[in-house]
């Protein structure tokens, strides 16, 4: 089995046709053009090739959805100024109806606007994935297997933060503070590199470079490089260590005195089981290692050190424990 990743660059968050496309003086004729089908394809070939042009393909694929009639404007006209002739005296103020052409327009501004000003970039892994991303300022985030982070684009020069829900490392460059925030508690930087894993009862950061500002519920730590802090079940511990990157970077999950509960829950978002554990005290704390990329290795490590059998369905799929 062989361990997935991605890479995205986020680096560049403004969303606009370079200037050497379109100005603020010109954008609204050369868009126009374009809907119209009115480009030469020296010009069609130049902005299909830009990297925004996907954006306003999908808007017009969106526009495509409308059911637009064919309207007579001379007619409505005609209509419009019989009726005013008529009703003169009783009129107090007449509304007319939005064209179908005005509809449209404001249709693709609606579009327009939820597409492009929707600031918030999210990014999650899958079973067994790590994600890397390169955030605004050029820092790195890299998601461990079934994690969720989001951050805001546009305001991240003034507020470097990171919703955080599961596990991840980063490599922050020096500035301004770099905030991770959890339901757990929240991780404040200048420029470091650490981790930070966010589950449930558990709360865990370790630092492997600078320093990093731990609050969790009424706790505060600040960790150097090498010490690592842990919340599990509201007891609250620190240690040290001498590793210079998380073991799951290089495809291995480890635990230090750790309830079998995220032991098992780690083998489920590494390798997409379903475990049932009715026979099994998800109290009883492990300590040890496993793969990330040989499914059979890390069943088999982890229940034989439990004392414990299993087996998998036809599907492979669930894994029954045996006592």
């Amino acid at each position: 089995m062989t361990k997935k990743g991605r890479v995205i660059n986020k680096s560049n968050v403004h969303i606009y046709i370079t200037e050497v496309m379109l100005d603020d003086k010109k954008d609204n004729i050369f868009l126009s053009r374009w809907i119209s089908k009115e480009l030469s394809e020296e010009e069609l070939r130049e902005f299909e090739s830009h990297p925004e042009y996907e954006y306003y393909a999908k808007i017009m694929m969106g526009t495509e959805a409308l059911d637009l009639k064919k309207y007579d404007v001379e007619k409505e006209l005609r209509a419009l100024k019989s009726k005013q002739d008529t009703t003169t005296s009783k009129n107090s103020g007449i509304v007319i109806k939005l064209w179908p052409y005005a509809a449209v327009a404001a249709s693709i501004a609606i579009i327009l606007g939820l597409f492009l000003f929707n600031t918030n970039d999210s990014f999650s892994s899958d079973f067994g994935e790590q994600l890397a991303i390169t955030l605004p300022d050029g820092s790195e985030m890299i998601l461990n297997a079934k994690t969720t982070a989001s951050f805001d684009r546009d305001g991240w020069n003034k507020n470097r933060t990171v919703a955080l829900k599961g596990e991840a490392f980063f490599k922050v460059k020096k500035g301004s503070k770099f905030t991770v925030t959890t339901k757990n508690g929240e991780v404040s930087v200048l420029g470091t590199q650490f981790n930070v894993q966010s589950e449930n009862n558990l709360f865990e950061v370790t630092c492997f470079e600078g320093k990093v500002k731990v609050l969790n519920l009424k706790n505060q730590e600040i960790l150097t490089a090498g010490k690592g802090y842990r919340n599990l079940d509201n007891s609250p511990e620190q240690w040290n260590f001498k590793s210079n990157k998380p073991s799951w970077l290089t495809n291995t999950s480890s635990f230090r005195s750790t309830s079998i509960y995220h032991v098992i829950k780690e083998l489920e978002e590494q390798y997409n089981l379903d475990i049932n554990t009715k026979n099994i005290n998800l109290k009883t704390i492990y300590t040890g290692t496993f793969p990330n990329n040989n499914q059979e290795v890390a069943l088999k490590t982890v229940f034989s050190t439990l004392g414990m059998e299993y087996k998998l369905s036809q599907d492979s799929k669930t894994v029954v424990l045996e006592k």
